[in-house]
């Protein structure tokens, strides 16, 4: 069987994922695209995905056994959802915020919850984090109570 216009244009798009400097083969899954790149140059994936057409929809962030945290990329182009997943080297990662206005925000959130230092960042303020939580509270195994004592 030929392959059809379809074919060729998603074959394509996958290639363009995977020349993306540091990241790695493409695994279709039910849930979308994933590239499991750990030394994932973010600052290129942020750059071509934006020449690609795909839009930035959010980034999780996951803490990791060896203090560093696993970083996720989450794009959408179309139907298509295109995940990136990779990791901090001393808990930090360049940031695409420059590149990515939206970004900002999810950088600012990840930095509060998991301490990342996302280097680059214009504006890494505490963002949601109440004052009486340590900056990466999420890492901390009994980060405390965030309720206010009673007077």
């Amino acid at each position: 069987m030929e392959p059809t216009a379809g074919d060729t244009a998603r074959a394509d798009f996958i290639a363009r994922l995977t020349a993306i400097p540091g990241s790695a083969q493409v695994e279709e899954r039910g849930d979308g695209l994933w590239i499991s790149a750990p030394h994932l140059d973010v600052e290129a994936m942020a750059r071509e995905m934006k020449t690609l057409g795909c839009r930035l929809a959010t980034m999780t962030g996951l803490a990791r056994d060896d203090g560093e945290t696993t970083i996720i990329y989450h794009y959408a182009r179309g139907h298509d959802v295109i995940n990136f997943k990779t990791a901090t080297s001393g808990n930090a990662v360049r940031s695409i915020a420059p590149l990515v206005r939206p970004a900002s925000w999810i950088e600012r959130e990840i930095h509060d919850f998991f301490s990342v230092d996302f280097i680059g960042h214009p504006n890494l303020i505490p963002l949601i984090r109440p004052a009486e939580l340590k900056q990466g509270f999420f890492r901390d195994p009994d980060p405390g109570s965030t309720t206010p004592e009673k007077p």
